[in-house]
């Protein structure tokens, strides 16, 4: 119990240490800053996208993804118009058989066997309305993200390792395994400021 006391208190002492800080290096002429990229709204890119889908991605640069969008969004409107069309031509015929009329379908569906039909393009329908629906709102929002991550530096030099490895425990006097994450953000160099 003394150990885990000790250890939460060293932990808690160890996050309120601060080192000297150095003067900061004076900057090169080649360094790039954030204040000196061009700006990019997302509230546009998401706005341009909301009014025709395809043209916050052509606003984010990513020409490619304008096909894929209108794949998406325009796959699931084919069917809901065509399941429309299935269910105004069965409900034209359900009426027409409950009014004792002929239709297109008198001699191959009863009243029974249309009204399951109609209901079935119904249900189909409304179904296709709501994935439209979602894939135009996905392309919103994928436009929106692109547009916040439209300066994210996705360079190669950017890279991540575990390796396992072995923390010394010195209360207890044993060795504890554990996993080290390295992570490399580029090759920048640093000067030695002594």
């Amino acid at each position: 119990m003394k150990k885990q006391f000790a250890f939460i208190f060293l932990f808690l002492v160890g996050l309120s240490c601060f080192g000297q800080k150095d003067k900061a290096p004076a900057p090169k002429a080649d360094t790039l800053y954030l204040d000196s990229l061009p700006t990019h709204s997302p509230k546009k890119a998401t706005l341009l996208s909301l009014a025709l889908p395809g043209l916050g991605q052509a606003y984010n640069k990513k020409y490619w993804k304008i096909p894929l969008v209108y794949a998406i969004i325009g796959t699931p409107l084919f069917f809901v118009l065509d399941e429309a069309r299935l269910y105004n031509e069965f409900k034209d015929a359900y009426i027409s058989e409950q009014l004792g009329e002929t239709h297109k379908y008198t001699d191959v569906y009863n009243g029974t066997q249309l009204n399951a039909l109609l209901e079935g393009h119904r249900q189909n329908r409304d179904l296709f309305t709501v994935l439209t629906v979602a894939a135009y709102a996905m392309n919103i929002l994928d436009a929106a993200v692109d547009a916040h991550l439209y300066n994210f530096d996705v360079s190669d030099d950017l890279s991540a390792s575990f390796k396992p490895s072995f923390q010394l425990d010195r209360m207890s006097n044993t060795m504890i395994p554990s996993m080290t994450l390295s992570l490399k953000f580029g090759k920048k160099s640093q000067k030695n400021a002594f």
